[in-house]
């Protein structure tokens, strides 16, 4: 395999009639290192070692099979998800390669799109007998971030095209700054959710609070104090608060989209109909940016996403503020112009001047994000285990 293959590039056969499109070498590493976390959580749990009698540790015969099975199956996992899970280009089918191998004939494509899925972006082949087949690569998404990833989607596209598929309309999903589109057009329903690269830090944090809550509130007290019923209650109603806190600001909280009007999920959540809409605005907020719905009565109204932050960051926030204005636009009242949306009340105060564009997030930012979910990952693990086999096994 050449290089370009391992960074995520067309695999050839050294011809033009074939491209194998596989995970890089950057999309396989984050997934190695959690699951290596996984295992080294395993191998040093306190409780499945024995002591013995010398002083010395030794491990129990099922523990020594879990030591050899799981970094074959680690092992394993890592090459079908980076060597065998892919896509074969070909002038007269594709070839999807997932747990079960399929050959789609061109002529039996309707569609290739482009749509988000979890914080990113996958390749999604609507087929004439209305099958719909997401493709697991080319993808990308938090931790799995692919930088060719729009060169790889106009890739199949135009070989979707050239083995005979006939474009409907326009398709901007090839494009960078396309987010949410299917079938070249937005959908009369989208839903903006926070990006993993927001979520999953806090997700982590107040899950490994919840282990430690309900495990707390079962363990026994000083003095070999058996757990009450009140501990055991408030412990469980910590962990249920923190649960659900956690589900909140991964799937509760966002922006969804329809033809009538925009509904802004939070703490409160508020339906904004379209015609009250008279602009979307972009401000900084806390040493980040977030977009701000400019109301016909003199309201502003932030929107929970897409946001970045000092440290957190949403790498498609220019994507997702360029979806929201297409979509006011796009279903705006008849006449409304591109320079009508901009014109605010007269009582508003003018806003500051047109941020530059956001780039992306820096290195420093990234290492610092994948750090804290390695660690909160690997305490959320070591919880869970060590908790069940607390409770199980006995004190």
């Amino acid at each position: 395999m050449n290089q370009e293959a391992r960074d995520g590039g067309a695999e050839s056969s050294g011809t033009i009639d074939r491209v194998r499109y596989r995970a890089s070498w950057q999309q396989t590493l984050p997934l190695a290192l959690i699951l290596g976390a996984v295992v080294l959580t395993q191998w040093s749990n306190p409780l499945l070692w024995a002591h013995q009698r010398h002083g010395l540790f030794d491990m129990p015969f099922g523990s020594r099979i879990l030591a050899v099975v799981l970094p074959l199956l680690v092992t394993l996992e890592l090459w079908v998800l980076s060597r065998y899970v892919g896509v074969t280009l070909t002038p007269e089918a594709v070839v999807v390669h997932n747990l079960r191998r399929r050959t789609i004939p061109w002529s039996r494509v309707a569609e290739v799109a482009v749509e988000p899925f979890t914080g990113g972006r996958r390749v999604v082949l609507y087929e004439t007998d209305g099958r719909r087949t997401p493709l697991r690569v080319p993808s990308s998404g938090f931790l799995s971030r692919d930088h060719r990833f729009d060169e790889k989607a106009a890739a199949i596209r135009g070989w979707w095209l050239a083995g005979g598929g006939v474009a409907r309309v326009e398709d901007p999903a090839g494009e960078p700054e396309a987010w949410g589109y299917t079938y070249g057009r937005l959908p009369e329903r989208l839903v903006m959710r926070p990006a993993p690269s927001r979520s999953v830090p806090a997700v982590l944090l107040l899950g490994w609070l919840a282990a430690d809550a309900l495990m707390a509130g079962f363990a026994e007290g000083p003095g070999s104090a058996h757990p009450t019923l009140l501990g055991r209650t408030l412990g469980t109603l910590v962990a249920i608060s923190l649960l659900l806190g956690a589900g909140f600001l991964s799937l509760g909280r966002g922006v969804v989209l329809t033809a009538d009007h925009l509904v802004v999920r939070g703490l409160r959540p508020r339906t904004v109909p379209r015609d009250e809409i008279r602009g979307i605005a972009v401000e900084r907020h806390r040493g980040g940016r977030r977009p701000v719905l400019l109301e016909a009565d003199g309201r502003r109204t932030p929107l929970p996403v897409p946001r970045v932050g000092r440290v957190l960051w949403d790498s498609e926030f220019e994507a997702k503020v360029r979806t929201l204005e297409d979509w006011w636009r796009t279903h705006a009242a008849a006449g409304t112009t591109a320079t009508d949306a901009a014109l605010r009340p007269s009582d508003q105060p003018p806003l500051q001047s047109p941020l530059p564009p956001y780039r992306g997030p820096r290195l420093w930012q990234k290492g610092v994000v994948v750090l804290a979910c390695v660690v909160l990952g690997y305490e959320v693990v070591l919880s869970v285990v060590v908790g069940a086999l607390f409770l199980a096994v006995g004190q």
